[in-house]
């Protein structure tokens, strides 16, 4: 029993422990720190629970009083910028005051995400280095936040504000230290970088979920989520059940042991989300929270490699990310700039789905006050560590300077594709930020540009840019009725196209993700049922969006004997549906391929029929008046004799999509 007494009491000599510490001061508050200028300035901390504290300076004063947890905070009025190194002087009551030597006034910026961004100036071009060498840059801090994960949101961090020098640039982020360098030299007042980043991290755990319930597609994930995490009601609400629960079952271990019974299951804890650099959470909590609420201007984002599969779930993904760090730096304006990832080869696989992750990184600038460095003319296929950094931090800095800082006139960007027109030249495409006119960075002809017709079969197209500079007209001979029109579609393009301010164009395909002519795929993402399933991985894909030649972005049946073969999806209610999309991989022996339509799953109607080629990726539409369907069954009804590795038996599809009237 003796013993049973021992932790209450240990308990409550650390609680009066820490009740009677000294006052201490959130992360950010340390020597050599940067406070942002012109807004109000939170400064925050711990101090006896009750107890009064002040808070001086630059001629400001700040009182308030502990609250019962120890947890105070004021807000300094907004600052005017100054190079002079303060003292910010906190006093709890009764105490002796605890200062914080030479504090700057000016910019504050942070940065974050995965290897590219964690990159350091060490390991850059020798142009790069030897920049960063020049000496030291008087008007520039760094604070670079070491790697941490923790489900619950931290309060600490074992970092601290550095002078920027040769020395201690060498090992902080690349984009981090020449964003800033470049921005002192634009400004002439002080500025401070925060790094935040972890190499291969996903971005997941970088969520502060607040932002999950701002973003339609994430509500139910947010209610979700927070039922997970300690520090929200909906998951604290479960800990005096589980206590309760937990102290019943030590009663009825105990009578258990005494009666030599075997002793009972204990209860489980509520669940919790994983944590980890690659997990559900955990980044956000140990490496950003500790930073809450400090006041900051900005946001530099360079992740998704290890995202760059998923295509457009990305968006809502970083809109997510964006609105929560808004929410929590109480900053809901604050410029949220991102870097496209650059190409790379990451598998064969990936060819085509790369560009469409750099399209869904292109859609968040429609989230106001965001904006995208374009990479393709400074990458390396081979390496997906491209080493020239200071050129990503200067692109960053245009959008940065035309946002933030007021010069609206500023290029911001290469050209971003805005919309086509057929005519009898070809596909003429329009671009924004033209500025003065469309170039290419090499001087000779347009390339990585490709026109396909209905069929869907891409051809290597003729481009060339317009008398006045603003559009590219594309055509090809191998093309009678062109359709379509795609740009830079593939993981190792590096296209020449730019704008004579020498910013490069974004990727781009005219009918992805939506068909300007028959509109969006409803069939996007919906389960469907094999009747012939895959058992070697190729199971996937039928309706991911992505027309793949591989697993997992391509489907196929099992290789036992015996056609037809079916495949079932369904749209979850009964809908108007006027076409279906459908096309096999350059792989497999598919010929001849039948769609069909049902309401009720139980009577299909056929609405169109293929044969494909063989080794050639194929695609088809059968376009009908509007019909009421919810499954749409996909039949193999043939194959050619065997073409490849694979066996004849196998049935492929590449894609399937079904398209509703056009409202």
């Amino acid at each position: 029993m003796a013993c049973k007494n021992v932790l209450p009491l240990l308990g409550l000599a650390l609680l009066a422990s820490s009740l009677s510490a000294e006052i201490t001061l959130a992360p950010p508050f340390q020597n050599g720190a940067v406070i942002q200028r012109d807004k109000p300035a939170p400064v925050w901390g711990r101090a006896t629970p009750g107890k009064w504290v002040t808070v001086a300076f630059a001629g400001q004063t700040k009182k308030t009083t502990a609250s019962g947890d120890g947890r105070w905070q004021v807000s300094l009025d907004p600052l005017s910028a100054s190079a002079e190194g303060r003292v910010l002087s906190v006093t709890e009551e009764g105490l002796p005051a605890k200062e914080v030597a030479d504090v700057l006034v000016g910019e504050v910026w942070l940065c974050s995400g995965q290897s590219n961004m964690e990159w350091t100036v060490s390991n850059t071009t020798p142009g790069n280095k030897a920049e960063a060498a020049k000496g030291p840059v008087p008007l520039l801090r760094l604070f670079q936040i070491p790697k941490g994960s923790n489900n619950k949101r931290q309060e600490t961090v074992n970092a601290k504000w550095m002078p920027a020098t040769p020395e201690t640039s060498q090992y902080f982020s690349a984009v981090g230290f020449f964003f800033g360098k470049m921005l002192t030299e634009e400004l002439k007042v002080p500025v401070g970088v925060i790094n935040s980043s972890w190499g291969g991290s996903r971005i997941e755990p970088w969520w502060a979920d607040e932002g999950l319930k701002e973003v339609p597609d994430f509500a139910g994930l947010y209610k979700q989520r927070i039922t997970k995490q300690p520090g929200f009601p909906e998951y604290d609400a479960q800990m005096p059940q589980y206590i309760a629960s937990v102290r019943e079952w030590t009663n009825a271990a105990d009578k258990a042991v005494a009666a030599g019974a075997p002793v009972p299951d204990q209860p489980a804890a509520p669940a919790v989300l994983t944590s980890g650099f690659q997990a559900e959470t955990g980044l956000y909590q140990a490496m950003i929270h500790p930073m809450v609420p400090f006041a900051l201007r900005g946001f530099l984002w360079y992740q998704g490699e290890s995202n760059s599969a998923e295509g457009m779930a990305y968006t809502a993904k970083q809109n997510a990310l964006i609105a929560g760090w808004r929410k929590q730096f109480n900053a809901p304006e604050a410029p949220f700039l991102h870097v496209q990832i650059a190409p790379y080869f990451y598998h064969e696989a990936a060819v085509h789905t790369v560009p469409q992750f750099w399209w869904a990184q292109q859609q968040i600038l429609k989230t106001p006050h965001t904006g995208m460095a374009v990479t393709n003319d400074i990458g390396n296929p081979k390496d997906i560590h491209p080493q020239e950094k200071m050129e990503v931090a200067r692109r960053l800095l245009l959008w940065a300077m035309a946002d933030a800082y007021g010069k609206k006139d500023t290029v911001v960007s290469g050209p971003l594709y805005a919309g086509f027109k057929i005519t009898d030249q070809g596909v003429v495409i329009s671009f924004t930020h033209t500025g003065s006119g469309l170039a290419t960075r090499d001087g000779k002809a347009l390339n990585w540009f490709e026109i396909a017709g209905e069929d869907g079969q891409f051809q290597q197209a003729e481009a060339k840019i317009s008398e006045d500079g603003k559009t590219v007209i594309v055509s090809s001979p191998k093309v009678a009725k062109p359709d379509r029109v795609r740009f830079a579609w593939s993981q190792v393009a590096e296209p020449n196209l730019r704008n004579k301010e020498g910013l490069p164009a974004a990727a781009f395909h005219t009918h992805w993700p939506v068909d300007p002519t028959l509109g969006e795929n409803i069939l996007r993402d919906k389960p469907y049922t094999s009747s012939h399933k895959n058992t070697y991985g190729w199971d996937a894909g039928l309706t991911d969006g992505v027309w793949g030649n591989n697993a997992p972005n391509c489907y196929a049946t099992d290789a036992l004997p015996g056609f037809p073969k079916t495949v079932t999806a369904d749209l979850g209610s009964v809908q108007d549906i006027q076409a279906i999309v459908y096309g096999t991989p350059n792989v497999g022996s598919t010929k001849t391929v039948a769609v069909s339509i049902s309401e009720d799953g139980k009577t299909f109607t056929e609405v169109g029929r293929n044969d494909f080629a063989p080794k050639k990726d194929g695609r088809a539409q059968a376009k009908f008046p509007p019909k009421k369907a919810r499954y749409i069954r996909v039949t193999f009804v043939a194959q050619h004799t065997q073409q490849d590795q694979f066996p004849a038996d196998f049935a492929f599809l590449s894609e399937l999509e079904a398209y509703a009237p056009k409202k």
